[in-house]
């Protein structure tokens, strides 16, 4: 059996690694200024990228529940090409040596993510619901990925939330 001096210390030392890592997760993530940087100059194009994209699919999800799926379809292709036009503007954004590969990939789910959400539409337009609901599943694992690449940016507007639109 064990002393209630060896129990009692248990707990205090479980807060004590947890107080740590609360201290040295923040730490380990913070950005650097070359990140801060790309971040300042990305930053402006996704949130215009989000705006235009809240506008054009305020609804769609009432409209795919009614059974409107073709003129749901239609606006998830047009949200499809808004996101291709903010893609090609973050592309040509110059990027820190040190993170070119990461935002190399980053780049490249952005792109996955206009693929999908076009692949969407058509699915929706061709009135396959069920199609267009494992392609959601798809563009959010999509999505998951890309803000996990990029977590150590100080991102607010170009991280990705389908779930406002989805």
């Amino acid at each position: 059996m064990r002393s209630s001096a060896t129990m009692s210390s248990l707990p205090r030392l479980v807060l004590a690694l947890g107080v740590a890592l609360l201290v040295a997760v923040p730490v380990a993530l913070a950005a650097t200024p070359e990140q801060v940087e790309y971040a300042e100059a990305v930053e402006p194009i996704c949130k215009a990228n989000s705006e235009a994209n809240s506008r054009i699919l305020k609804g769609v999800k009432a409209q795919v529940q009614k059974d409107e799926l073709v003129p749901a379809g239609k606006r998830f292709i047009r949200a499809s090409t808004a996101l291709g036009k903010a893609v090609t503007q973050i592309a040509a954004v110059p990027r820190p040596e040190a993170y070119a590969a990461k935002l190399g990939k980053w780049i490249g789910y952005l792109k996955s993510e206009k693929t999908f959400l076009q692949k969407i539409g058509k699915a929706l337009k061709g009135r396959d619901k069920f199609e267009a609901q494992k392609l959601a599943v798809e563009l959010n694992k999509n999505n998951n990925k890309a803000n996990a690449t990029v977590i150590s940016f100080p991102f607010k507007e170009c991280r990705i939330d389908s779930s406002r639109f989805i």
